[in-house]
């Protein structure tokens, strides 16, 4: 049946199979409105069940067409520009999320022309993540391996959060694309030079002594901070307050927008903190100075008191701590490091409530 008719339309112009197409996308986006004005009803009525697949939809599809219809019944515009075919169903599941009875218009004639992947973006920076919010993501990495029954192939499989997510992917991208074969060389996909590039992870550092102390390397992980709404990093919104653990050990590039956000100018790339003042933190610490904790290498700057709590970006006020205790201090944290750190057992760690936290005896 099928083969019969791709025969019949091979005697059709190419552009009468264009327009066809577009009729056909138009009718079946508008019979999609459709079920979903149906669903909206059944939904009412208590008929649909939302934990389980139907119709071969699974049950996440089946959420998403209730949520989606119990939205576009508040939202006029953007239902009418749905009946008349204006949406996609990626596009019609996001723009409904964003939409509300104020900006429905708005988004009903904008929405046609925006690629989905943004609409999602818009989404997910619709509301601010908090502090709980990033810590519950961190929270949440996790990293698996196992060998097959063989023992011929070691499979991996995880998932990083925001920053620890964007940089790895920005490591492993950047390893990937300098392993181009030489010209005249077999092509490697990708997806073999980005194996060879996460085993060179593994490779120990060359260094004279593996056990002297050691900065990490400035974040080359891009954050945008835009007019309105949270930062993003890897179109991932983050809480303020990671955004600021950040900036202690990164190398921030100006950038200067117009009203619309676009880019105008760039400036020269400078480090928040001077190396001279972060050498000089970890010449006076050697190591991290989470009490009970030893690590030497890849420290971070830490702000004892933060800045948004009118802390200073003197030595008197940074400790080097490690990248995995840092992640749990403040602001970010539900801990703080107090005391004098120009002692060697002047710091302790203690409870941090909200705001400054008190100054341990």
């Amino acid at each position: 049946m099928f083969d019969v008719l791709v025969d019949e339309l091979r005697t059709h112009s190419t552009e009468w199979l264009r327009r066809e197409r577009e009729e056909l996308i138009s009718q079946q986006r508008n019979l999609r409105t459709r079920e979903l004005a149906v669903v909206r009803v059944l939904d009412e009525r208590g008929q649909v069940d939302c934990s389980i697949g139907t119709q071969g939809e699974s049950a996440r599809v089946v959420r998403d067409k209730v949520e989606t219809a119990r939205a576009l019944e508040s939202l006029p515009a953007v239902a009418a520009v749905a009946f008349d075919g204006g949406f996609s169903d990626e596009q019609l599941s996001q723009v409904v999320r964003l939409a509300d009875e104020g900006s429905d218009r708005e988004w009903a004639r904008r929405a046609p022309h925006v690629d989905p992947i943004e609409l999602a973006r818009l989404v997910r920076n619709v509301s601010k993540p908090s502090a709980d919010d990033s810590r519950a993501r961190h929270a949440a990495r996790e990293l698996h391996v196992w060998w097959t029954k063989d023992q011929r192939f070691l499979h991996v499989r995880g998932r990083l959060p925001d920053v620890m997510g964007a940089q790895f992917e920005q490591t492993i991208t950047a390893m990937t694309e300098q392993m181009k074969p030489a010209k005249g060389q077999a092509w490697v996909p990708f997806e073999q030079r980005a194996a060879d590039a996460l085993l060179q992870l593994c490779d120990p550092p060359a260094v004279d002594d593996e056990h002297a102390p050691s900065l990490a390397a400035l974040a080359g992980v891009q954050v945008a901070v835009p007019l309105h709404g949270p930062a993003e990093i890897a179109g991932v919104p983050i809480a303020d307050s990671l955004l600021e653990q950040l900036r202690a050990n990164a190398s921030i590039t100006p950038v200067l927008v117009d009203g619309r956000g676009t880019v105008l100018a760039i400036g020269r790339a400078a480090p928040a903190l001077s190396p001279k003042l972060r050498h000089a933190v970890l010449l006076r610490d050697t190591r991290c100075r989470v009490p009970g904790c030893g690590r030497r290498r890849g420290l971070h700057a830490h702000h004892l008191l933060p800045r948004s709590w009118n802390g200073k970006d003197e030595i008197s006020n940074l400790a080097a701590v490690c990248p995995a205790h840092h992640r749990l201090l403040v602001p970010h944290g539900l801990l703080a490091l107090v005391g004098n750190p120009n002692l060697p057992d002047g710091l302790e760690l203690v409870m941090a409530s909200r705001g400054p936290p008190m100054v341990a005896a």
